[in-house]
Formats: structure tokens, C-alpha cells, sequence
């Protein structure tokens, strides 16, 4: 596994970390963080599809950061696994996709709860 692999994968215990008040900083922060990480990694897209599609199947994932990260990035890869996922009687986390799924659309319902997309 590759360094930068590695540091997303810290980023996102983090979020997890933040999202439960264990640590100073938000959990927006820490989604931010992420995105931030992403971006500045563009040669590692590959890599982060798949360890954001690990955090959609994953219980103990911080599924909002993909859909955080989607909001900007739009990958088509993420949009079309989570539409592959979204059976309901396949997978009971099919609303938590539905959220991620509406950060490709020109109105995200979420994005009142993040500073950072609140005057998108």
C-alpha cells in the first residue's frame, strides 16, 4: 500500500474520530481535510475510487466523507457503484447511498449542514 493510501486512510479514521468527538478538530474539518488530500492526489483517483467504494460497504466507514467529496468531485465511478448498490432488500444501507447519490445532483439537500457548500 502506498504512502499516500496510507494517509488517506488516516484522514479518514480521523473523520471518524471527529465524527465522534474524539479529537478538537469538526467533523466538516475533517471531511474537508479529505477532499482536500484528494484533490492535491489526482495521479491516485484509481486508488481513492476504491477506497471509497470500501467506505460505502463498510459499517464502521465514514460514508459521508464520499458523499462530502462527491459533491465537488463528481466522479462518475462513485455515482454508478452507488447506483449498482442501491437494492434495498440487497443492502440495508441503501439510504445512506440515496444521500450520496443527491451530491451529484444541482441541488444537495445536505449541503446546508456544511460551511463549506452552504453558498453553493
Amino acid at each position: 500500500m502506498s504512502e499516500i493510501i496510507k494517509q488517506f486512510d488516516i484522514l479518514c479514521d480521523a473523520a471518524m474520530a471527529a465524527f465522534n468527538e474524539e479529537l478538537e478538530i469538526s467533523y466538516e474539518e475533517s471531511l474537508l481535510n479529505i477532499l482536500k488530500f484528494v484533490k492535491k492526489h489526482p495521479e491516485y483517483r484509481a486508488d481513492f475510487i476504491g477506497r471509497f467504494k470500501m467506505i460505502l460497504v463498510s459499517n464502521d466507514s465514514p460514508f459521508e466523507a464520499v458523499a462530502f467529496c462527491m459533491r465537488e468531485l463528481q466522479w462518475s465511478e462513485i455515482k454508478e457503484f452507488v447506483v449498482s448498490r442501491m437494492n434495498p432488500s440487497q443492502d440495508p444501507r441503501s439510504e445512506a447511498l440515496r444521500s450520496v447519490l443527491t451530491a451529484y445532483d444541482d441541488f444537495w439537500p445536505d449541503a446546508d449542514i456544511y460551511a463549506y457548500y452552504a453558498n453553493t
